[in-house]
């Protein structure tokens, strides 16, 4: 079984043993290009466009990193928590409320990232952004046609 991991995926990817995920940074990098050219294909966007995104994407994801592990962490905490019958009720609460301000500031990221990434599309291709993201169902936008905002 491990071996088959360390196969090569569909479309080049090489998927990796670890806690870190199965694609490695360059992988990541890889698809980070080719979704910004599809992006700029479909949207219509300049070579200026396309470069201001990239480097909000990457400026947002690097800012968001430490607190997308310590979000994780301090969901194992609360796992670890609640499978303990005899834990503390504040102490749940109080992992709990770690929690829910971890993911409030993600939240907020994901809300700047979009308004930023905004700011730098025509209304047209703003339209045709929101189109797009609705028939892949991404998280801001919901699962098919509900509203998440």
């Amino acid at each position: 079984m491990a071996a088959a991991w360390a196969q090569q995926g569909p479309g080049g990817f090489r998927a990796r043993d670890g806690l870190e995920g199965f694609l490695t940074p360059e992988d990541r990098e890889a698809i980070g290009r080719i979704v910004l050219q599809r992006a700029k294909e479909r949207l219509g966007l300049s070579d200026q466009q396309a470069e201001q995104i990239r480097a909000i994407v990457q400026a947002r994801q690097d800012e968001a990193r430490a607190d997308i592990q310590a979000l994780r962490q301090a969901r194992a905490d609360l796992r670890q928590l609640l499978e303990r019958q005899d834990a503390d009720p504040a102490a749940l609460k109080a992992a709990a409320e770690r929690l829910k301000i971890l993911q409030g500031k993600l939240l907020d990221r994901r809300l700047d990232t979009l308004l930023a990434l905004r700011s730098q599309l025509t209304p047209d291709q703003w339209a045709k952004w929101v189109e797009l993201r609705k028939a892949r169902g991404h998280r801001w936008m919901g699962r098919g046609r509900r509203s998440a905002l």
